[in-house]
Order: structure tokens, then sequence, then C-alpha cells
């Protein structure tokens, strides 16, 4: 004698769709553009501290506040290089290769 047993249902784990925040900060362009217009404003900041590093040194001939104008210029300058490194890590995607099945049909 053979008991059979009713197959119950599944219940699947329901997927909620990402809310605003989630997508937009999954939204690789607008990272980049974010970074590239820091990026952008940061390089102007350096062109505004040399410009006050050169005309103290025309002024004055140099002081204090000429080498600090140069040290935040440069700091300016190197940040930019860094936001450039960071949008290329930001650009880096998950590399796609073709799968490629041998034909087993031909021997």
């Amino acid at each position: 004698m053979e008991m059979q047993v009713e197959p119950n249902p599944i219940e699947l784990p329901r997927q909620t769709a990402p809310n605003w925040l989630t997508r937009l900060l999954a939204n690789r362009q607008l990272w980049k553009n974010a970074i590239y217009s820091v990026a952008f404003i940061t390089y102007l900041c350096s062109f505004l501290f040399f410009g006050l590093a050169i005309a103290d040194i025309r002024e004055t001939g140099g002081t204090l506040a000429a080498v600090i104008d140069l040290i935040v210029a440069m700091y300016f300058v190197v940040q930019v290089i860094f936001l450039f490194v960071l949008t290329g890590v930001v650009e880096r995607r998950r590399q796609t290769q073709p799968i490629d099945f041998p034909d087993r049909r031909s021997r």
C-alpha cells in the first residue's frame, strides 16, 4: 500500500524593486560625471593658488604666504590626478568574454 503525498507549492522569495537611492548609487555615469565636476573645480583652484603665489612673489619677492600657496596648489594638482585615477576605477566593469563551446557533433 503506497501513500501519496500531495506536493505543496513552494513560496519563492519576492524580489523587491530597488528604490531610487539604490539606483542612484549604482549609476556609474552619474558618479563619473560628479568626479569629473569635482576634478574640474579642483583644477581651477590649483590655478588660483598658483596665481596667488606668483602675485605674492612678484610683489614681495616671496614670503611664507607664497610658499603656502604653492603647497596648496600642488595639493590640488595631486588631488586632480587622484580623481582621474578614481574615474578609471569607477569606469572599470566586469569584462564579458564569449563562452565558446566546441562543436562535438563532428568527429
